[in-house]
Parts: C-alpha cells; sequence; structure tokens
C-alpha cells in the first residue's frame, strides 16, 4: 500500500459487524471510511469492531469516526472496540483521551470476546 492510501473493507466475525482498514487513515481517505461505517450503522448493530491492525496512521478526522460510533451505540465502552498495536495509533488514541472511551485490544480474540461479551443475553 502506498503512501497516502487506505483499503477498507466490512466483515462479521461471531455476529459483530468489523470495519478493517489498511494504509493510512487521515482527510483525504476518510471517506472510504465514513462510508463502511455508515453501512454498517444502517444495521443497527449493538456494538461495532474496528481493526485498525494495518492502519499505519490515524488523523483527528478518523478519530472522530470512531468517537462518532461510539455515541450513536450508547454509553457501553466496549460498544466500539478497536484493535490495533500500531504506535502511531495506539499514540493518538492515548493523546486523546479516547483510549479510556473505546475499548482498545491488541488481537481479534480479545474484540470478539469484547463485544460477545455485551450482546444481549450474553452470560
Amino acid at each position: 500500500m502506498r503512501r497516502g492510501e487506505l483499503k477498507v473493507w466490512i466483515e462479521t466475525w461471531e455476529g459483530t459487524p468489523v470495519v478493517r482498514a489498511e494504509g493510512e487513515l487521515d482527510l483525504g481517505t476518510l471517506d472510504q471510511f465514513r462510508t463502511a461505517t455508515s453501512e454498517v450503522m444502517r444495521r443497527n448493530p449493538s456494538a461495532v469492531i474496528f481493526d485498525l491492525r494495518q492502519v499505519t496512521f490515524i488523523d483527528s478526522s478518523g478519530l472522530g469516526i470512531l468517537l462518532a460510533t461510539r455515541k450513536r451505540l450508547g454509553s457501553e465502552r466496549s460498544a466500539v472496540t478497536v484493535i490495533t498495536q500500531q504506535p502511531a495509533v495506539l499514540n493518538s488514541l492515548s493523546t486523546t483521551g479516547l483510549d479510556r472511551y473505546l475499548c482498545v485490544v491488541p488481537e481479534p480474540l480479545a474484540a470478539a470476546a469484547t463485544a460477545s461479551s455485551e450482546a444481549p443475553g450474553a452470560a
């Protein structure tokens, strides 16, 4: 992937929608990310996972989509899970305090467990 590009696609893991992205998430690439997130939100999910393991950069516009999704889904921190170990993404989440507002995990198994534990009727 070249600098300044972003690839976005949607998957479902154990019934939870997942927005996956690869590349740089900034104002120039935001439309793809916003479109995918809007498509997922039209399904009225109880939780959304953002797999950003392959995102090497995120700016305030990308962080804004994460925050807007959390606000739309409700007050549970685990309503929005972000999967990443990328230093630049972790730094942006930490600097803005979003790491305390969103559930940030390093791997998909932790994300799926978090999402399923918040599902209605989960034990």
